[in-house]
């Protein structure tokens, strides 16, 4: 039932990228490829979840989204989203090295300019995967968004109704905060457009993908807000 094979594991991160940290562009493909040219039948790639404190997929705000960081560029640049110079301004002098301040001082800012030139069509298609998603993806962007706006931990939010998950509350916050809830809606569309695009990629080359376990998420997380009940805190 199980016949030997092997694999390689490497998280995404660890990919060359001229921008700062390994993506799911042209890199992760090449990755593929020559996975498929080793004779590998796997590819262990390890949580792609977004990270928390010490930059640590491990202390997750979400068990569900994934790391925003990891959406490529270049390729939001072929969809119109981002110019070459933007691109340029975005390089970083070392390939082979992540530095997570020169992210945090640069990738978001990126972000928002591609979220700010998103299609009507782009916009529709980000709302039915918000729709596909329900049972996570509408919780988790208005977690950070309200994250975003306290800038706070979720033990220190000032606003106890909205802690506890009262409906006044949330609906308040959904319609103060409505562009950063649609904000976070489209960073986790791209994402799992483009995961979706690499997985099938390596599928059709014969590499099969597999993560991680165990799993861990952070005090200060989605989950916690959402189902305080599962955790000790």
């Amino acid at each position: 039932m199980f016949p030997r094979s092997s694999g390689i594991l490497l998280h995404l991160t660890s990919l060359p990228d001229p921008y700062g940290i390994g993506t799911m562009g042209e890199n992760a493909r090449a990755f593929v490829d020559f996975l498929q040219k080793a004779g590998q039948s796997y590819w262990q790639i390890l949580p792609l979840v977004p990270t928390g404190e010490g930059n640590s997929p491990y202390m997750s705000p979400s068990s569900a989204a994934g790391n925003p960081w990891l959406i490529d560029l270049e390729m939001l640049a072929q969809e119109g989203l981002l110019t070459s110079e933007e691109l340029q301004g975005a390089k970083f002098p070392n390939p082979d090295r992540i530095d997570f301040s020169f992210l945090a001082e640069t990738r978001f800012s990126l972000l928002r300019k591609a979220f700010d030139r998103r299609t009507p069509e782009q916009s529709q298609a980000a709302e039915q995967f918000s729709q596909d998603h329900a049972d996570w993806l509408p919780d988790y962007a208005l977690f950070m968004a309200c994250h975003g706006h306290f800038n706070k931990p979720l033990c220190d939010w000032p606003d106890l109704d909205l802690v506890e998950r009262k409906p006044a509350a949330l609906e308040k916050y959904y319609k103060a905060l409505k562009e950063e809830v649609e904000f976070h809606t489209f960073l986790q569309y791209l994402f799992f457009t483009q995961w979706q695009a690499l997985k099938k990629y390596a599928n059709e080359k014969g590499v099969k993908i597999i993560g991680d376990i165990p799993f861990y998420v952070s005090g200060d997380s989605v989950d916690v807000w959402v189902r305080p009940e599962l955790f000790q805190v």
